[in-house]
């Protein structure tokens, strides 16, 4: 909701740009993001989004103590924003404060895969709903958002309909151990909320599935993203390394995503040295 509590001065403009945003078919992540960083930043600026400067806007964005990332996610947020409030066609603002915003460098992520203990380890100790999470997230490299959206008649001994970011759909073979995981399930959501009654949302799956295996599985560092990353890797390895198979696997629009998620598997790159012919 978003209200003058949330955004007192643009509260009005944020709900048509998201409006307009979900016309376009944006992902549910992108909006949430998007407007949760709005909301912020009209409630901290002196007079709001609608009244901002140039230099009022570098100052929220262009952040020291915060990763490279989320200030690339803020600036993102703010010219796209602005970008449709001075649209011709229908404008709210007479002046975009956010035409001169520098991009912000961001590091190319490495891929971080799980290893095969802590995947071996998870899938042996978790109890339900979170060893099933799991294995969607590792045997099909589904999203959070994706296991939140799954639901039991998706799911056949064959093939699963998966529904992506952005309104993107594909299918993927039903690994056999999720197939022996769901098969049993009502019908309805694979994901539900804690007293079993509706769907969870992306969130709930995200933060449920994380807390309980850095909490109750002692895997500190592991993520629900983190399994994908485990999937981009074997699936691509297993594909003979076709990154073409690996990509419309994990439901990337381009291939230069995927490779974030392709790690080396482990032993190739010693296997590769060690099999250099050095004359020695």
């Amino acid at each position: 909701m978003i209200d003058a509590s949330r955004a007192p001065h643009s509260h009005e403009m944020i709900r048509a740009f998201v409006r307009h945003l979900r016309d376009l078919g944006r992902a549910d992540t992108t909006i949430d993001s998007y407007t949760d960083i709005l909301c912020r930043l009209d409630r901290t600026l002196p007079e709001g989004l609608a009244y901002a400067c140039a230099d009022e806007l570098r100052e929220l964005i262009y952040v020291d103590t915060r990763r490279p990332a989320a200030n690339a996610l803020y600036r993102a947020a703010v010219a796209k924003f602005y970008g449709w409030a001075t649209d011709e066609n229908d404008p709210w603002l007479d002046y975009n404060p956010a035409r001169h915003l520098s991009p912000v460098q961001v590091r190319a992520r490495a891929p971080r895969p799980v290893t095969h203990e802590q995947l071996r380890d998870m899938l042996a100790r978790a109890r339900e709903p979170y060893r099933t999470w799991y294995l969607l997230a590792a045997a099909h490299g589904m999203r959070c958002i994706e296991i939140s959206r799954l639901d039991r008649d998706d799911v056949t001994e064959q093939d699963t309909w998966i529904r992506g970011k952005g309104g993107r759909e594909r299918i993927v073979p039903t690994h056999p151990a999720v197939w022996a995981a769901v098969r049993d399930l009502p019908r309805g959501p694979i994901a539900r909320r804690p007293d079993g009654t509706g769907r969870a949302d992306r969130r709930q799956v995200r933060e449920r599935a994380n807390w309980y295996a850095q909490t109750r599985l002692g895997h500190r560092d592991v993520t629900m993203h983190r399994l994908r990353h485990w999937y981009g890797t074997y699936v691509h390895q297993a594909a003979g390394h076709d990154l073409r198979v690996a990509q419309e696997l994990l439901g990337h629009s381009s291939p230069a995503v995927t490779q974030v998620y392709v790690a080396v598997a482990g032993g190739a790159k010693a296997a590769a040295v060690a099999a250099l012919p050095l004359p020695v």
